[in-house]
């Protein structure tokens, strides 16, 4: 089980990528359907940024240790650094090589990340 301190990082997480736009994005619908997609999200955002390592000491964390879930590598980055995922998002936004990245993982995932949250908060 995933506690509300996670839940608030995977918020932060999809307000990164989605602007603030995708509605019912809050702690008590960050349900496990949820916390899936964010997953494969982050995956395709860090398979596709691979060549960032070195870019800044704090982000070792997302690359170069394998853990068995993203709510994990969130939670080290929390302990180890104080740092956000969604500041590593924010990061790779900000370099022209690997905005597109983020882009593109946040485009193919918003409508189901959008019907997840209306699930979870009970309109679907």
């Amino acid at each position: 089980m995933i506690n509300n301190q996670l839940k608030s990082e995977y918020v932060m997480i999809i307000n990164t990528l989605w602007g603030g736009s995708l509605q019912c994005n809050s702690i008590e619908n960050i349900s496990e359907d949820v916390i899936r997609l964010i997953d494969e999200v982050l995956s395709k955002i860090r398979d596709g940024s691979t060549a960032m390592i070195g870019v800044h000491a704090v982000f070792e964390i997302f690359y170069n240790q394998t853990y068995s879930s993203w709510a994990k590598v969130i939670k080290a980055a929390l302990d180890k650094a104080d740092t956000h995922a969604s500041d590593w998002i924010a990061v790779l936004r900000g370099n022209r090589q690997y905005r597109v990245v983020v882009n593109s993982a946040a485009l193919g995932y918003k409508s189901p990340v959008q019907n997840a949250l209306y699930k979870a908060a009970g309109f679907m």
